[in-house]
């Protein structure tokens, strides 16, 4: 009976033993599938890479372009803009005939009283007339600057205009040479002639020159027949100027039309041009700049440079 539950026991451990045996192994293939699973989970991480790569390179392409544009178009009017006021506003003289009173626009009743001051002439001396709208002459009379010889000084005079109903005149004062005659510089204003008041007088500022001269200057000699004639100026018409070319005796012997080179009409600008003319005895002469007027076909304005002239 010993050796039966002898043998029963090994048989027991044996069974126990087999099933120790396998339950070992089993355990461990459990814990290596887990390992084996984790790497799937891997190509996450790449995915959540990209995005970010893809998201933010689109943002950074809008957020430069529009920075770029915007500047270049705030900086491109500034340069256009400061360049045309340096080559457009040279130091200009007082205007060499200045009429104060009355000014532009002004109401008027006889006496007409003209008022203003005036560069240095010929003995002083200056001349003052009234011309209607249509260019007939109602009345010219001298007067004096009232300053010593060489020397800018005030002028006046009272006019006694007969005129029988209101109209548009215009007034001018101007200077003349001793050697011709011929008008040296000529200064206007245009009113409204009334017979009966009110008068409404408009005074004017001192203002710059409105025709300057730069080349030819005083005294100058033009020869070859071409007078190069530059200067600065405002242009009452279409932005039109007349310059002449004239003699000793005071005639005519080179005319052109030259437009003022400015930005816009009523605004004074640049003006140049060459003006042929024919000449057989060399002589003193001038060169005129004429602002016409298309209202009576007289001079708005006018300035001039003695030369000498050479054929």
């Amino acid at each position: 009976m010993s050796g039966i539950r002898n043998l029963i026991v090994l048989l027991m451990l044996l069974t126990l033993a087999a099933a120790c045996i396998p339950a070992a192994p089993t355990t461990p293939p459990t814990l290596q599938v887990t390992p084996t699973q984790a790497p799937p989970e891997s190509p996450a991480p790449p995915a959540e890479t990209q995005a970010p790569v893809e998201t933010t390179a689109p943002a950074a392409t809008p957020t430069t372009a529009p920075s770029d544009t915007i500047q270049a178009a705030t900086n491109t009017p500034e340069a256009s803009a400061t360049s045309p006021a340096a080559t457009t506003t040279p130091e200009l003289p007082e205007e060499a005939i200045l009429i104060l009173e009355p000014g532009p626009g002004s109401r008027v009743t006889s006496p007409i009283r003209v008022a203003g001051e005036a560069d240095p002439t010929f003995e002083q001396n200056l001349v003052v007339r009234v011309l209607t709208a249509d260019g007939v002459e109602v009345l010219q009379t001298p007067t004096n600057i009232q300053a010593e010889a060489g020397q800018r000084g005030s002028f006046e005079v009272e006019l006694p205009v007969e005129l029988n109903q209101e109209e548009n005149i215009f007034i001018q004062v101007f200077a003349s040479s001793a050697r011709d005659g011929g008008i040296t510089h000529l200064a206007s204003t245009g009113v409204i002639f009334t017979p009966s008041g009110p008068a409404d007088i408009r005074p004017r500022d001192p203002q710059p020159e409105q025709i300057v001269i730069f080349q030819p200057t005083l005294t100058q000699t033009i020869n070859g027949g071409v007078a190069h004639v530059e200067g600065f100026a405002l242009a009452s018409f279409e932005q039109t100027l007349v310059i002449e070319v004239q003699d000793m005796d005071g005639n005519v012997i080179g005319t052109q039309p030259v437009i003022v080179e400015a930005p816009d009409l009523g605004i004074p600008g640049p003006f140049s041009a060459d003006v042929p003319y024919t000449l057989s005895e060399a002589g003193p002469g001038r060169i005129a700049v004429i602002d016409p007027s298309p209202a009576f076909g007289g001079e708005v304005h006018l300035a001039s440079v003695e030369v000498n002239l050479e054929p």
